[in-house]
């Protein structure tokens, strides 16, 4: 289940509740999380996704479309909780046009 499915299986109040829950339900923290996304191949873009995890030892693999267009990004950063999960997916979503796997 991808994040947007559970943010937008939430009713009303907190978008993220289900999300939040599955990550309870399933993952003992704290440990290394990966995060999965893909943007358009811009500069801006890509600076903007990397200076997101500028403050955590997060390692960052990236690979390009096969026409160049589009980027994917694999983060592994070590998170003490889902609260700082949802933190994460959150900053990324202000970035225009990405996709969270």
């Amino acid at each position: 289940m991808s994040i947007e499915e559970n943010v937008n299986a939430g009713v009303g109040g907190d978008p993220y509740e289900n999300f939040r829950s599955l990550l309870q339900q399933s993952i003992v923290f704290p440990t290394e999380y990966t995060f999965k996304f893909i943007i358009k191949a811009e500069e801006d873009k890509i600076a903007e996704l990397k200076s997101m995890f500028a403050n955590a030892p997060a390692k960052i693999t990236e690979n390009s479309s096969s026409t160049g267009k589009y980027k994917s990004f694999t983060v592994q950063v070590l998170v003490q909780d889902e609260e700082e999960v949802i933190a994460y997916y959150k900053e990324v979503s202000k970035i225009n046009s990405v996709i969270m796997l």
